[in-house]
């Protein structure tokens, strides 16, 4: 069975789109919002400095508080987030953290702290481009070194 078409003339071209297109279904745009889980822990190698590290996303940022951390984290995803609707591109892959993320995030206390990402007003507008929240997961010491 072969489906009607409609053509819809463009200059001297043709450009053809099936008959049941409709442009009003075709503009709408899906926003998803969903909370993303972010481990912050005392940097192993510099006194006094924390480490943000996002478990679904596996970005990884640095402040003198744990507080600063998981602004520093907001503020890294809206700058990728920014970038990568600039380019039309997915503005955020999912890439779990480390196992030994995982792991210290098992052992973790959930913190009254939150943080909330936002594209930026650059770019075109993206299905995936946000609001995301960010749910931080506070650990005393730094994740196991791994074993080379």
């Amino acid at each position: 069975m072969v489906a009607s078409r409609a053509a819809v003339q463009v200059g001297s071209g043709r450009v053809v789109r099936p008959a049941c297109y409709d442009p009003d279904v075709a503009s709408v745009a899906l926003t998803v919002e969903f909370t993303l889980r972010v481990v912050l822990y005392p940097a192993p190698d510099i006194e006094g400095q924390w480490i943000a590290h996002g478990l679904e996303t596996d970005v990884v940022t640095q402040g003198d508080s744990p507080e600063h951390a998981l602004a520093m984290m907001a503020d890294a995803l809206q700058a990728l987030a920014s970038h990568q609707a600039l380019r039309r591109r997915p503005t955020l892959q999912l890439r779990p953290a480390p196992t030994e993320i995982w792991d210290l995030a098992a052992d973790a206390v959930p913190l009254d702290l939150t943080a909330h990402v936002d594209r930026r007003r650059r770019g075109p507008a993206s299905p995936s481009a946000g609001p995301w929240g960010l749910y931080g997961l506070l650990s005393r010491k730094p994740p196991a070194s791994r074993a080379l």
